[in-house]
């Protein structure tokens, strides 16, 4: 009998608490019981064609899907959008096309474009949004790569010396020693060839310490040649492999137009020395909810992979801030580094150019990060200048990374980088130089002595490309 009892309260109370839990499921919390992720077909029909070229974009809207109207709530930070769409509407590039990133979570804080007239005609590919457009030569942020290796593969220190003969800024085979040995060369360290951005240095320290594989294994491991995970379509970044030591010298200094990159991948390199070498998964839409408020879609952060040990990506910090202490990116950091709420930033990055492939325009590149206690943004930018240049790439990044690590200052307006002009030659002027002139003294002219016209010297072959800054 006691058995018996015992079973018919059991049974009640399990009928009690299966119909609570009905009463739960069908209450206004029903978006719980849904899975975390239900399906969407396509994410980037989320956004319109020219989304990325609006002067605002909103960090939340609603937009139609054939499933229905759905709310789209993105990573963006409004007033940093609106902050780069105002430098990009001050200058005057073909193409222009930026990107900034959580460099912790890979979550995209800004991303936006700008094509003249005569930029869209240049990349048709990219048209919709360059930010994701895979096909810009990457010119000297090879050169992270390069570093990579020498510091991840054959465990070589900022010190590390080089012999570097010519120009910095040039690639030819004697420089690397193809032909013959570089002439009067100067032992130069890895930090100031990076921060300077040495082509031969680069070219030849692969020559003499790289074999092919760890050099293509890096760049697999930085996810060149393969798809790039993202809630858009992004187009693979190139890195094709060297079919003798010219060309390793060539790819290993960034030296060609065969090795290319986006600028969403760019701005995941350059988050690898503020993120202990962890390379993340970019994201830009936090969740996507019906018209009821369920839960259609979610998103979080997820690392890719880590191809720079602690030590390394610490290593490769030193060398990034080095371009912007004393290097090819100074100029353009002068303003940050002086407010003061950049006191105790760490600031670095890397700077490059080339011209497109048949000289139809010319790529400036900045890749770079900016820490501020527990705070970090990565951005990377391109500009596609025709005949003249009007602001370059790392003062972008350099607004951008301002705009992201000092809140107070975000809201104000980006300043505008100076254009150095040579005085105008005044009346006042040219009289205050000719009497100069007429005090220095005077010395005694000698009769000239005729003598053979000197024949025309023969002047060294230009190179075709001019990279690196």
């Amino acid at each position: 009998m006691y058995r018996y009892r015992a079973l018919t309260i059991f049974f009640y109370l399990t009928l009690i608490f299966l119909l609570c839990g009905a009463s739960r499921a069908g209450g206004v919390d029903s978006s719980s019981s849904l899975p975390p992720q239900a399906p969407i077909k396509n994410l980037s029909e989320l956004f319109n064609d020219h989304f990325f070229y609006q002067p605002s974009p909103p960090a939340t809207f609603t937009t139609a899907l054939p499933e229905g109207r759905v709310t789209v709530e993105t990573t963006l930070r409004e007033d940093l959008q609106k902050r780069l769409m105002n430098l990009f509407a001050r200058s005057g590039p073909m193409i222009a096309a930026a990107v900034a990133i959580d460099a912790k979570t890979g979550a995209v804080l800004a991303m936006g474009n700008k094509t003249a007239k005569n930029g869209a005609s240049l990349l048709p590919d990219g048209a919709d949004n360059y930010c994701v457009y895979g096909g810009f030569p990457a010119a000297s942020l090879a050169k992270i790569i390069t570093a990579a290796v020498a510091l991840e593969k054959k465990g070589f220190t900022t010190d590390h010396l080089v012999p570097v003969a010519g120009r910095y800024h040039t690639l030819y085979r004697s420089q690397v020693g193809i032909e013959r040995s570089p002439y009067k060369p100067e032992m130069v360290p890895l930090d100031k060839a990076f921060g300077l951005s040495i082509n031969p240095y680069f070219g030849k320290m692969w020559l003499d310490s790289f074999a092919d594989r760890e050099f293509l294994d890096m760049g697999q491991g930085l996810l060149f040649n393969m798809p790039l995970e993202f809630d858009l379509p992004v187009t693979k970044s190139r890195l094709v492999p060297p079919a003798d030591d010219f060309q390793r010298a060539e790819v290993a200094s960034g030296y060609n137009t065969r090795t290319t990159i986006s600028p969403l991948h760019a701005a995941l390199i350059a988050a690898l020395p503020a993120n202990g070498g962890k390379l993340m998964r970019p994201y830009i839409i936090n969740r996507v909810t019906d018209a009821d408020g369920r839960l259609l879609y979610a998103n979080s952060a997820r690392q890719l992979g880590q191809p720079l040990s602690v030590r390394s990506a610490a290593q490769l910090n030193e060398l990034m801030r080095e371009t912007v202490q004393n290097g090819t990116a100074r100029n353009s950091f002068t303003y940050v580094k002086r407010i003061a709420a950049a006191k105790g930033w760490t600031l670095g990055g890397k700077t490059g150019s080339i011209d497109l492939p048949g000289h139809t325009g010319r790529c400036d590149w900045f890749a770079g990060f900016g820490q501020a206690g527990s705070n970090s943004v990565a951005v990377a930018c391109i500009l596609v200048h025709g005949t003249q240049r009007t602001m370059r790439s790392s003062f972008v990044g350099a607004e951008l990374i301002r705009g992201s690590l000092d809140p107070a200052g975000a809201a104000a307006p980006p300043q505008v980088q100076a254009k150095k002009k040579p005085a105008p030659r005044t009346t006042k002027s040219l009289a205050k130089a000719n009497t100069k002139v007429s005090t220095k003294k005077k010395t005694k002219v000698k009769t000239p002595v005729k003598q053979a016209a000197k024949p025309a010297s023969k002047k060294r072959p230009a190179s075709t490309q001019h990279t690196g800054g």
